[in-house]
């Protein structure tokens, strides 16, 4: 599918989140940001962290984590975007496998959510994770 007018604008704020982290200044956190808009309209944002000791979470995480502190659970539209240091440029990566696990389970509704996998595709969850199981954390 090709990218909306919607679509560049998520992409917009999840490098936003990434500069506005860079601030905090820590070692591993805030490289790659991440954005979503609800099937509601609402968008919530998120930074990946890291820790020396190994915990750490993605930036669909804290949006996700996010949006369910907000009441929410069935995303639209979800994108990830990496800061390349050394060339300086923005980057639309596709969720790694841990977070289309959670997108997955999370509810059937997000199955087709549409995920942005570069600056000019996306594709429905379910084409990033074609042979999942069926289950679901909904109650």
């Amino acid at each position: 599918m090709k990218l909306t007018k919607e679509d560049k604008m998520l992409i917009k704020k999840a490098e936003n989140v990434i500069v506005k982290s860079s601030s905090v200044n820590l070692i591993d956190t805030g490289d790659v940001g991440a954005a979503l808009i609800t099937s509601n309209g609402n968008i919530f944002r998120g930074v990946s962290l890291g820790f020396y000791c190994g915990i750490g979470s993605c930036g669909e995480y804290q949006a996700i984590g996010s949006m369910i502190s907000d009441g929410e659970k069935y995303i639209k539209t979800i994108v990830a975007v990496y800061y390349n240091k050394k060339n300086r440029k923005y980057e639309v990566i596709p969720p790694c496998g841990k977070c289309r696990e959670m997108l997955h389970q999370l509810s059937k509704k997000n199955w087709d959510t549409e995920v942005i996998v570069s600056k000019s595709k996306k594709v429905k969850l379910k084409e990033l994770l074609p042979y999942a199981w069926e289950g679901t954390i909904e109650k």
